[in-house]
């Protein structure tokens, strides 16, 4: 098994089974995460332990690695990482037939112009992807219910290559008759699939950059910048909200962007496709969440018990 992150810190378990598959809709998700080193992270910051992942990921696997741009603030992040420690890796991006995600594309291409980077695009065809059924078998052999995941997954094993996805950090809010609060989210069938698919394919991939040690993680949600105050009013933070604020002060460098993605282009399609891929899945009946409060979170990353 493979450092999906430092240590493999970040675990997830389904009934129990570290890194698993769900075998009944009854078996519990959990989701865990380790604790900062508190003398280091004092004297460290944001930036600097950027570099220190991009460090471990190459003492690991090496620096023929290729990361996968979607024009978005956190590839651009991961990029800018790799090239300030010393690394030019390759870098790829995706463009879908008939030009769905052509902003992406053309944000993706100006980073790396930018930066005096060569960028490899990728043609694919999205759509005969799914009618054709690829895209669907490949979803169940890693009980995987997300086509934008699965296409990258695609690539990484036709390149069969080392590769870092990005990622984020992502906080949701859990509102219900009961309950209203935020938690850090590692999704069962999206993020975590991709935990399988490394070990399935036994190609190294790192999917979780911004949750790769607890330090990068607590540099974030402890931010001067506000993540707290800013999660009083949204029901996610994304890279065209209250997220890309926090960045662009934590790391000031990044080309000012709204994030947009080919598949607001094709909202039907990406909808039919999920509900396709997701019929033949176990279906979850169990309550449990797909990550931890926040609250609880920041507790467990200070070594609080």
């Amino acid at each position: 098994m493979y450092n999906f992150t430092f240590n493999n810190h970040l675990k997830y378990s389904i009934g129990g089974r570290e890194f698993g598959y769900r075998k009944t809709g009854f078996e519990t998700y959990q989701v865990s995460v380790g604790s900062v080193d508190m003398a280091y992270y004092n004297i460290s910051n944001y930036r600097q332990e950027l570099l220190r992942i991009v460090d471990l990921i190459t003492r690991d696997f090496g620096k023929d690695i290729i990361v996968f741009l979607s024009g978005g603030t956190d590839s651009e992040i991961v990029l800018r990482a790799f090239l300030k420690y010393g690394i030019k890796p390759k870098c790829c991006t995706i463009k879908f037939l008939d030009d769905y995600n052509i902003g992406d594309v053309e944000e993706a291409i100006t980073i790396c112009k930018e930066l005096d980077v060569d960028l490899e695009i990728l043609d694919f065809d999205v759509k005969d992807f799914y009618y054709s059924g690829k895209a669907e078998e490949f979803g169940k052999e890693i009980q995987c219910t997300q086509i934008t995941y699965l296409m990258v997954y695609y690539h990484i094993m036709k390149m069969s290559m080392p590769a870092v996805m990005g990622g984020e950090l992502l906080l949701s809010r859990q509102i219900d008759r009961t309950s209203n609060f935020w938690y850090y989210t590692f999704r069962e069938n999206e993020d975590a699939s991709a935990m399988r698919f490394s070990d399935r394919f036994q190609i190294p991939l790192v999917n979780e950059f911004f949750s790769y040690t607890p330090e990068i993680m607590l540099y974030f949600l402890e931010s001067k910048f506000g993540v707290t105050d800013m999660l009083n009013d949204k029901y996610k933070l994304t890279s065209v909200s209250s997220k890309n604020k926090i960045l662009s002060k934590l790391f000031p460098d990044i080309r000012y962007k709204t994030k947009t993605h080919g598949f607001e282009r094709l909202l039907a399609f990406n909808y039919e496709s999920y509900r396709s891929i997701i019929s033949d899945s176990y279906k979850r009946l169990e309550p449990s969440l797909d990550g931890i409060p926040l609250d609880r979170t920041i507790q467990i990353l200070r070594g609080i018990s």
